[in-house]
């Protein structure tokens, strides 16, 4: 893209001259048209520079504004009059209507030819668009001699801030810098400032159109990288007044081409290792692993998992709140894997030996804290209040008890995981769940109704489904003894019998279920089936 501003920037051209002072001279130009007529916006192009000499305004520069007016609306390049041939200066008020409009008015020199300019300008333009591609070309092949040789994306964010002489930013997917220039390193003004301005405008200018590549004003050029898909990159680079020929948006779109590809290969490398260390953790904690594990004896092998010696460990589950709205598959992936990213920086921030992983069998992920954390159950709350900012949904958490031993981890596991899927059972979103043991009766659900009732059936016979209110009161009678520890008088006392009934009621009952009811082992049988027989509805 060739601009007025390089063209009055070179020495060939150095006699053109801004008449206007707040003419803008950043747009492009593609092409020159030579006019002597009013209405040539009629045959004209958007970001032509149009010569003339001005003749028709000799007598009166209102037509001049007109002109003006109709070349602005149609967003030609300038307008370059030869000024000394008719009309020897321009009016102040026509002036100051160009500034207004922020239309450039160029002076073309006396001895100057229109039509000679006319190709010497083309003719540059030709050039400068046959120079700047073969400049982005070269850039794009040091850019990837860089990322073969296995240089990392801060390397090539330097050398590309070198080549081009201004600074660089390039924002990571959650708009934090990744990776900067050295023109930051000893400047912090300069950095909140570039930094302020980047979140002060992305939202405006690429948000607003999902498709939209590209932003630039005078000062910064904002790109998208697509390291990811969804959730792209951004490179900015800042001060572009600063940079001349043969610098060009294409230099630019060619860097930005091999960041992607960078950043894209270094991302399934990562997602690699990270699904290696996924599946030796979601190993560990299922007892699928060929061989126990010591802690003091394979410390260093742990290490590579982030497993580290402590005395304290904790699994917490945390999982993306599922949607009945069908989701690009993409999209999730890349969701899972930059969610992934988030925990891990969220959480190491707070302590390094905090380890996530993602658990392959449900795309779950799990927290490891190997520390005891006082304000542990804060940060997942605030966890939960900051990620709908960065992604589409909500995520919830499950919380297994604290345990003493590496080999223990297992059962934190378990229960994080039990805590987690309560919560779902109940329809929860956006949950904190923490871990509680199961009493009987929740044990007994646990158990189909289909397997419960011959057990029942076949413990209490006659008695599991009274037919008689004298059946019915000698279940109860039986049920009452058995919550008084087989104790006679205080069954008696409970019901408001005499004893002897008791004794009556009870003999009855043993001779119905054909058991020694005080037998520890049939007691026990008892008790349990008396219990499924009151919570559960076989009918």
């Amino acid at each position: 893209m060739t601009t007025l501003k390089e063209i009055l920037s070179v020495p060939q051209f150095k006699g053109l001259e801004l008449i206007n002072k707040n003419g803008d001279l950043s747009s492009e130009v593609t092409n020159l048209d030579i006019t002597e007529n009013n209405d040539i916006k009629n045959f004209t192009s958007e970001n032509s520079f149009i010569l003339t000499t001005g003749v028709l305004f000799q007598e009166s520069q209102a037509g001049l504004k007109r002109l003006i007016k109709d070349l602005n609306d149609i967003h030609t390049a300038g307008l370059g009059i030869k000024v000394s041939r008719f009309l020897h200066e321009i009016d102040p008020e026509v002036i100051a209507y160009a500034d207004e409009l922020g239309f450039p008015l160029i002076e073309i020199p006396e001895g100057w030819n229109l039509g000679e300019i006319t190709h010497e300008i083309s003719s540059f333009i030709s050039d400068s668009e046959t120079g700047k591609l073969n400049y982005a070309l070269h850039i794009q092949q040091e850019l990837n001699q860089l990322l073969i040789k296995g240089f990392s994306i801060k390397s090539m964010i330097e050398r590309m801030s070198k080549l081009l002489g201004v600074p660089i930013i390039l924002f990571d997917p959650f708009k934090v810098p990744e990776a900067v220039s050295h023109h930051y390193q000893q400047n912090k003004k300069l950095t909140r400032a570039h930094i302020n301005y980047f979140h002060n405008h992305y939202h405006e200018y690429l948000e607003q159109d999902k498709n939209k590549q590209v932003f630039e004003n005078k000062d910064h050029i904002i790109f998208k990288v697509l390291g990811y898909t969804y959730f792209p990159y951004y490179l900015m680079v800042s001060q572009v007044d600063k940079l001349s020929y043969p610098f060009s948006l294409l230099t630019i779109e060619q860097v930005v081409s091999v960041l992607s590809f960078a950043l894209y290969k270094n991302t399934k490398i990562e997602e690699a290792e990270q699904n290696d260390i996924n599946r030796f953790f979601e190993s560990l904690v299922n007892n699928r692993s060929d061989q126990a594990l010591s802690i003091k004896k394979h410390a260093d092998l742990l290490q590579q998992y982030h497993i580290y010696r402590s005395n304290y460990y904790q699994i917490i589950i945390c999982a993306i709140d599922s949607e009945n709205t069908l989701e690009n598959s993409y999209y999730i992936n890349e969701r899972q894997q930059l969610t992934l990213h988030w925990l891990k920086h969220k959480l190491t921030d707070i302590d390094s030996y905090t380890s996530i992983y993602r658990l392959p069998s449900n795309d779950r992920f799990a927290i490891l804290l190997q520390s005891k954390h006082q304000y542990y159950y804060d940060y997942l709350q605030q966890i939960q209040q900051e990620y709908p900012k960065h992604f589409d949904g909500n995520i919830s958490f499950g919380i297994g008890n604290e345990v003493t031993e590496f080999t223990q981890l297992a059962s934190s596991f378990f229960e994080a995981n039990e805590a987690y899927e309560n919560a779902l059972l109940n329809n929860q979103r956006e949950f904190i769940s923490d871990y509680h043991s199961k009493d009987i009766k929740e044990l007994l659900q646990l158990i189909p109704k289909e397997k419960l009732q011959p057990f029942v059936k076949h413990t209490l016979g006659p008695l599991s489904h009274p037919s008689t209110k004298k059946d019915s009161e000698l279940k109860q009678t039986l049920q009452v003894y058995m919550d008084s520890q087989c104790d006679i008088t205080k069954t008696a006392e409970k019901i408001y019998i005499h004893r002897n009934t008791v004794k009556y009621r009870i003999n009855k009952c043993s001779n119905m279920i054909g058991t020694n009811i005080e037998d520890p082992i049939h007691s026990l049988n008892i008790r349990i089936a008396l219990y499924v027989s009151e919570i559960m509805d076989f009918e």
